[in-house]
């Protein structure tokens, strides 16, 4: 089944008290032809989320999605390009290439406390 872009702009919304108002919201989508724009919304809330601005004191900034549409916010955003997140392998393999070795010195007084000496 389709989904409308307005279905994929709420589901990113993120849940919050002000999270509300879905029919306004879905009205002024229409009005406003957002449909158009919809990759670039949902990618720009999906970025927000990631922000300090919008994590900060629990998402005590995070606007109201209504407010986010009237205000056009997305408009004329930079959104930098999201990195995908590692898989745990990926970064496991990451902290082990920043390892730095244990120095021979050391290595060689574990050694010897391990034996006893």
């Amino acid at each position: 089944m389709f989904e409308s872009g307005f279905d994929r702009f709420w589901a990113a919304w993120p849940k919050h008290p002000r999270k509300g108002g879905k029919a306004a919201c879905l009205a002024k989508w229409a009005k406003t032809y957002c449909e158009t724009q919809a990759d670039q919304i949902v990618k720009h809330v999906e970025w927000m989320k990631t922000t300090e601005q919008w994590r900060k004191d629990n998402g005590a900034f995070i606007p109201a999605p209504l407010v986010y549409l009237n205000q056009a916010r997305w408009d004329g955003a930079e959104i930098p390009e999201m990195k995908k997140p590692l898989t745990m392998e990926e970064e496991y393999q990451r902290r082990i290439a920043n390892t730095v070795p244990m120095p021979a010195h050391i290595r060689e007084k574990l050694a010897q406390i391990r034996r006893g000496s």
